[in-house]
């Protein structure tokens, strides 16, 4: 979503630098210090941590704003901001839930986070009215921005060599999940859904798209249950786009999304999506190729409504309209940054 807005800014006006707490090459590095930007890596293995390297990087700049997007941890990094003298400091609030509620010294880090959030940034944003509602439950005057993508890309977009490339053929139920290897993405729930549909004598094949601490675990579940033959982690991939275009149905059972762009891009793409009801009901656009399911409900269920979504069919123009209305193309939410920025 950054990368969305950044590209098409007006980078006379408003350059971006990026504060990475990772020493680790990332997908964006190139082109980000193509289009002018820097890249500040940090370093700190703890909250506290971070925080000092935040704040000595930041006082021996001259930036004029900081726009923070860590969930909780906003109310660190803000508060190195405020120290080191930036005026304007924004909060950018892009979930509706946090994994680390489930332990007491979550809990209790949190409520100090809610509590900074509370004064220490000067403004408030968020992708949705819910995120909006989670992270900034005490203020009233929150902008929502929603996360912006590419329309064209995904509209446009063509299928056939990706389809070569995994050898799809035209009778194959093709499932697409994209993100992140890890719990909170719920990949271990998709493999479940995998079995039921092996279980039907389904003709399918479901790929994982990314990269991520589970994909060691992930890789022995599959084998384990005997879906190397229909299920395929793909790593990280650049062309989603064209993923998009060879796939029949988008799967994402997260266990909690803020608004997440994945389910707007395929939207655009006017590829029909299972999710699950922990997500944001914001990302359902109104064209009918949302469709929300409980984590609760069997694997078997879950995979019948993948085989029935698949038939769900949106007119590129519609696609477009809808999109181009709710404010989604990249280049609306570069001029909706922008207007803010200027008035921050």
């Amino acid at each position: 979503m950054i990368m969305n807005i950044y590209r098409e800014i007006d980078r006379t006006q408003y350059q971006f630098d990026f504060a990475y707490f990772t020493s680790d090459h990332c997908d964006f590095d190139e082109e980000i210090q193509s289009l002018g930007g820097r890249i500040i890596r940090l370093r700190g293995d703890n909250p506290i941590q971070r925080f000092w390297s935040l704040f000595r990087a930041l006082r021996a700049g001259e930036w004029s704003i900081v726009q923070s997007h860590m969930l909780f941890s906003i109310g660190l990094n803000l508060l190195a901001a405020k120290l080191a003298g930036v005026p304007v400091r924004i909060a950018h609030s892009h979930n509706t839930n946090d994994s680390n509620s489930e332990s007491i010294v979550g809990r209790m880090y949190q409520r100090a986070m809610w509590w900074l959030i509370s004064w220490v940034p000067t403004e408030y944003v968020a992708c949705g009215a819910a995120a909006a509602a989670y992270l900034f439950p005490r203020q009233a005057d929150v902008e929502v921005i929603p996360n912006s993508v590419d329309i064209n890309s995904f509209a446009q977009a063509d299928g056939m060599a990706v389809k070569s490339e995994l050898t799809i053929t035209d009778n194959c139920l093709t499932i697409l999940q994209v993100g992140r290897l890890m719990p909170v993405k719920n990949q271990a729930w998709s493999l479940k859904i995998a079995a039921a549909m092996r279980k039907f004598g389904t003709d399918f094949q479901m790929f994982l798209v990314g990269a991520g601490p589970d994909q060691q675990a992930l890789e022995s579940q599959i084998a384990r249950m005997g879906l190397t033959k229909n299920v395929k982690l793909l790593g990280l991939r650049e062309d989603i786009a064209e993923l998009m275009a060879a796939a029949d149905v988008m799967l994402m059972p997260s266990l909690h999304e803020g608004f997440p762009l994945v389910l707007v891009e395929s939207q655009a793409a006017g590829l029909p999506s299972v999710i699950s009801s922990t997500i944001s009901p914001e990302v359902d656009l109104g064209m009918g190729l949302v469709e929300f399911l409980g984590l609760e409900e069997s694997a078997e269920l879950w995979a019948a409504r993948i085989s029935e979504a698949a038939e769900k069919k949106v007119k590129l123009a519609m696609r477009n309209e809808v999109l181009e209305r709710y404010g989604f193309s990249s280049k609306g939410g570069a001029k909706r940054m922008a207007e803010f920025y200027k008035v921050s």
